[in-house]
């Protein structure tokens, strides 16, 4: 919107001072009051040797002078070394209309994957897959409004000792029919009997790893229920995550990159190096050595300030690390990405720095500007219950869709008390639409490097900085224009400071999803659409609409709620939550 406003000032600057500056920066008056933007002369005082607040008094007459200022600006002051400027209306309308609403025009031509979710075929959804799912998910939508081309892998955990464990366990007490059913479920079951069976006969263990080592071995029934588990897994846990709007396009399992010969549960390339032949490239390139006792390591240079790690067992097995490498390079020559971005707590700094400073070394990936692919680690924090500490292996968890039940229980209660009137069908899908709205903006809207404590009372809110009060307004706005006849031919009015407030709000969502993608800081979408909603609020408690008398002004209002809502509705996609129309 200051684009037109910026070329004058410079065009100013050079007429009245024979100065010619470049970088002209705009900013807003820490009080309505005193304009529409203001410009510090701070950067002008060096070059011409005066006082800053001299030359704001000097370009404040000399603008007013001008003629040619009359159709951009409506009047200026100076107000100490700050140049403030208020808007003319008519060109803030025009400028306005002519907006691409939605998308920003520069198309870039860059692929990014997003690797995210991170769950296990084994281990239900919980509380804490409130975070990295919902965060990653906002990102690839903000890439995607951005036009980068986006691919995105939940990186599903499907391979280690815990196959054992598992198998065992199914082969002792399993049931086909419940696996079916719902597989994490049931897996999850056989995890915590069998965990209570291993403390009172702990020759189990062995037979997990004998159990193991048959799967790694290619033993055709092994590989079979791991298949099983596996297919059965990944369909329940998309099914749950489609409730939070979780969608990834791969499901790529940490086993891939184990055996090339293990079945492939979707179609994606298939792999040409295995951890095996990682490491072996790796130890060629004298990055990692391989010990006496058939291990393989890496020691990093002492003033990276990082441990020594193990990419390969004395028993051949490859770990974490490994399959991480396979994985980078994996992404890196299918779909030669410019960004790999990993979005996954705070525990896995020191592992992800590792993985990424090998891949540096090996010169696969982003350590000074020639090479091509950039490493990030998009790290949030821990979230926890208020009353007790969750643990896997007892069985004591905050399952997510429970959680997602109880908001939508929650939300349907608040709905009754305000509004009997709805029921049946129509209840159901708006709870669903708020209580899942709610818990989900909650945990967006906070920095994501925050460790949060979940609490009920906080998140169900109706009030202020809550994904209901933002859905609230959307509501009022979309009944304010329902069936009206808006157009975009605008004749010129004389705009309300409200108005004027409501129009540059919206003008600034494009410059928010760029701040979102160069920090990758989904709260920055939450804090504009909260900010959004409580500028039209303003708008709406000070302005009458509907009944206006002037039908220029009164459809210049309609446009500006109605592009508003069209505002509201990609922020609120981008996060991947549902606006309602009735509240």
């Amino acid at each position: 919107m200051n684009t037109k406003l910026v070329s004058y000032l410079r065009e100013a600057i050079w007429k009245y001072f024979s100065f010619e500056i470049d970088d002209i920066t705009l900013s807003e008056p820490p009080k309505k009051n005193l304009g529409d933007y203001a410009f510090g002369c701070f950067v002008l005082a060096k070059n011409l040797q005066k006082n800053p607040a001299l030359i704001a008094q000097e370009l404040a007459q000399y603008i007013v002078s001008d003629n040619d200022h009359n159709t951009l600006i409506k009047s200026v002051s100076a107000e100490g070394p700050y140049l403030n400027i208020f808007m003319a209306s008519a060109w803030v309308l025009e400028d306005f209309v002519t907006q691409e609403p939605h998308t920003p025009s520069d198309k870039i031509d860059e692929t990014v994957i997003i690797d995210y979710i991170w769950a296990n075929v084994w281990k239900p959804l919980h509380i804490g897959h409130m975070c990295t799912p919902n965060i990653g998910q906002s990102l690839i939508n903000t890439y995607k409004k951005l036009w980068y081309n986006v691919i995105s892998d939940s990186h599903i955990g499907d391979w280690g000792i815990i196959f054992g464990k598992l198998i065992t366990a199914y082969e002792k007490y399993g049931s086909s029919d419940k696996l079916k059913q719902d597989a994490v479920q049931h897996l999850f079951d056989l995890y915590v009997q069998i965990s209570s069976e291993v403390e009172l006969v702990p020759e189990l263990e062995q037979e997990f790893r004998d159990t193991f080592k048959k799967l790694a071995s290619w033993d055709s029934q092994m590989v079979w229920l791991w298949s099983e588990f596996t297919k059965y897994s990944i369909t329940s846990m998309n099914q749950q995550l489609a409730r939070i709007s979780v969608y990834p396009d791969y499901n790529i399992g940490e086993s891939f990159y184990e055996w090339i010969w293990l079945p492939k549960m979707w179609d994606y390339p298939d792999l040409k190096h295995s951890m095996h032949s990682i490491v072996e490239e790796l130890i060629t390139l004298w990055i990692a050595t391989k010990n006496d006792d058939g291990s393989v390591g890496v020691e990093f240079e002492e003033s990276l300030k990082m441990p020594s790690c193990i990419l390969q067992k004395r028993d051949g097995t490859h770990g974490y690390l490994a399959s991480d490498l396979a994985t980078i390079k994996y992404r890196i020559e299918n779909w030669s990405p410019e960004k790999i971005v990993y979005c996954v707590d705070v525990r896995q700094q020191l592992h992800l720095r590792q993985a990424f400073e090998i891949a540096h070394a090996a010169g696969w990936t982003k350590k000074s500007d020639e090479n091509k692919v950039e490493l990030i680690h998009v790290h949030n924090g821990f979230i926890s219950l208020k009353e007790w500490a969750m643990s896997t292996r007892s069985g004591k968890i905050v399952r997510l869709d429970a959680l997602l039940d109880e908001a939508e229980k929650r939300a349907g209660d608040i709905i009754l008390e305000k509004r009997s009137d709805i029921q049946g069908e129509e209840l159901d899908t708006l709870a669903e639409t708020i209580g899942i709205g709610a818990i989900k903006y909650w945990y967006l809207k906070k920095t994501r490097e925050t460790d949060v404590v979940f609490d009920w009372d906080e998140f169900m809110t109706f009030e202020w900085n809550s994904g209901p009060y933002i859905q609230y307004a959307y509501v009022r706005a979309h009944k304010i224009v329902l069936n009206q006849d808006i157009t975009t031919s605008l004749n010129s009015v004389e705009l309300s400071p409200e108005c004027t407030t409501m129009i540059q709000e919206i003008s600034k969502y494009h410059d928010t999803l760029k701040k979102t993608i160069i920090t990758h800081h989904p709260h920055l979408l939450c804090q504009y659409g909260y900010s959004l909603a409580r500028v039209f609020n303003s708008l709406y408690n000070s302005e009458s609409i509907l009944s206006e008398e002037d039908n220029d002004y009164k459809n210049a209002k309609l446009y500006i709620v109605s592009r508003f809502m069209e505002t509201l509705e990609d922020v609120f996609w981008v996060l991947w939550i549902d606006l309602p129309t009735k509240m």
